[in-house]
């Protein structure tokens, strides 16, 4: 029977290709899971996993990307005996309580308050944090309390992730374009080639290139969850982690590329590969006609996040 997270091939709606940047919360559980998964080492990649797995069906599908990310670390932290479920309520309520609190008083100041004024309240326009929000308040305030890490080290590894952008990406396509020996490079292992580079792979599992050609057109998903080349492109989008886009691309690739305004001629094979948490995928572009002698200065801006993961082609000059 199929598991609730095996969503490759359902029918789940059409794909919402519109940018979204991380929340404070998606970055900071994002952080969260970095820091106790890597850096203190109280659980792996697979267990995170298997924890997202043993959802309910119904709470699995209901939770955002990162509430259920969220979750997982609660249950792993307890599995692990990191901290006591009786720990994790007790902070929960306090941090609860304080939010009301200042939630409270947020409201008296607005409304004894003109909104001309230059003091800054979040209340009135997005209401008080949610129970994941405040859940993950909590692991982290009792994370810093024990001594698992630094209030500091949350906010250096948001700033960590946050400086991997696809520009880092878009260096690695423009020099494969321009040097046929480090093309080659990155056909054998392009996390090593992203090393030559100087960008930091370490938290990288290895990364395998794909080649589009007027005949062959790659596209990127990881239908089980959102294994993603973040170490060269940062935190991925939020069409990438959805719902929609995980079950259609192997189904109907053509039609999710349509989505992303992508139309192939018919001639033209489309492959779908499959990200797991132990090999990344990313794809090289075609490089536009017309750029043979462009040095990589010239032709990065043609390079997009989308194209290293195929839902889009490589922008054509002047486009």
């Amino acid at each position: 029977m199929r598991a609730q997270h095996d969503i490759g091939g359902t029918d789940e709606g059409p794909v919402d290709p519109h940018p979204h940047e991380p929340s404070l919360f998606d970055r900071r559980v994002d952080a969260l899971m970095l820091l106790l998964a890597a850096q203190c080492d109280f659980f792996s990649v697979d267990s995170q996993r298997r924890a997202g797995e043993d959802l309910a069906p119904a709470l699995y599908k209901g939770l955002a990307y990162y509430e259920r990310w969220m979750h997982n670390i609660a249950v792993l932290m307890v599995e692990r005996g990191q901290l006591t479920q009786a720990e994790i309520d007790r902070k929960v309520e306090a941090v609860r309580a304080r939010v009301a609190r200042d939630h409270d008083r947020g409201r008296a100041y607005a409304a004894g308050h003109h909104h001309d004024h230059d003091h800054a309240h979040d209340w009135d326009e997005d209401g008080p944090p949610g129970e994941y929000a405040i859940l993950e308040e909590a692991i982290r305030e009792l994370s810093i309390e024990k001594g698992f890490f630094e209030a500091a080290d949350v906010q250096r590894q948001i700033e960590d992730m946050d400086a991997r952008t696809p520009s880092q990406g878009v260096r690695l396509i423009a020099k494969a374009w321009t040097n046929p020996a480090f093309y080659k490079e990155v056909m054998r292992d392009a996390k090593a080639a992203a090393e030559l580079l100087g960008i930091d792979m370490t938290p990288s599992p290895p990364i395998r290139a794909v080649q589009n050609t007027p005949t062959l057109h790659h596209m990127v998903v990881c239908t089980l969850c959102s294994c993603y080349p973040r170490a060269l492109l940062g935190i991925p989008p939020l069409w990438y982690k959805s719902r929609a886009y995980r079950a259609r691309s192997v189904v109907d690739p053509r039609g999710v590329l349509a989505e992303f305004g992508t139309v192939l001629p018919d001639s033209t094979q489309v492959r779908v590969v499959d990200s797991t948490a132990d090999l990344r995928y990313i794809v090289i572009p075609m490089r536009p006609e017309g750029t043979d002698a462009w040095t990589e200065a010239q032709l990065a801006p043609l390079v997009t996040r989308d194209a290293i993961i195929g839902v889009a082609q490589a922008r054509w000059p002047n486009a």
